[in-house]
């Protein structure tokens, strides 16, 4: 089964669950996100999609361990959201994070100590970032993230600004 977290008003898959706070939305399930626990099974969903919702979300950690909690044992998560240097990151009032690709590091629990102690972990299966359509500068950008995330981020991600994070996870249980 295919959970939609803040599925809006189109779900990711048409047969998705879907879950949002918006009574105006094609969510199955009308729940503040940003409410514990979620009114969801535990292990009940083989894919999960969340796009543009993480950063909406005032506690994203807590949230991915309802995620892994509802998600089977390698299950797939793909969570699409503004790159921090994305114009996109910062229009919306509503965000309440400015996430880079780096930020899905966290949740592998393999470069956190403080993480190290939880009880959920996911693996990162591909992470990309997206550009817009101009053709020099984006490819310029997506060069230098294909050759290192890391450096592109510290040193390139303001001069040569990506549009979106797009990461695929899998539950570790």
């Amino acid at each position: 089964m295919t959970l939609d977290i803040g599925c809006g008003k189109r779900k990711a898959e048409p047969d998705a669950l879907g879950i949002d706070m918006s009574a105006d939305s094609a969510a199955d399930t009308v729940w503040n996100l940003d409410e514990f626990p979620w009114p969801l099974e535990d292990d009940r969903f083989e894919r999960i999609h969340m796009s543009h919702i993480i950063e909406h979300l005032a506690d994203p950690v807590r949230a991915m361990a309802e995620v892994h909690r509802v998600g089977r044992n390698g299950a797939d998560v793909f969570v699409t959201t503004p790159h921090f240097s994305s114009h996109n990151s910062y229009t919306d009032p509503t965000h309440k994070r400015h996430l880079a690709a780096a930020s899905f590091e966290y949740f592998t629990g393999n470069d956190f100590p403080s993480f190290a102690g939880s009880a959920f972990r996911f693996d990162i299966v591909e992470l990309k970032l997206t550009f817009g359509g101009n053709l020099v500068l984006d490819n310029l950008g997506r060069w230098l993230a294909r050759r290192s995330m890391r450096w592109y981020e510290r040193h390139a991600a303001w001069i040569f600004p990506a549009l979106d994070i797009q990461c695929h996870l899998r539950v570790r249980k």
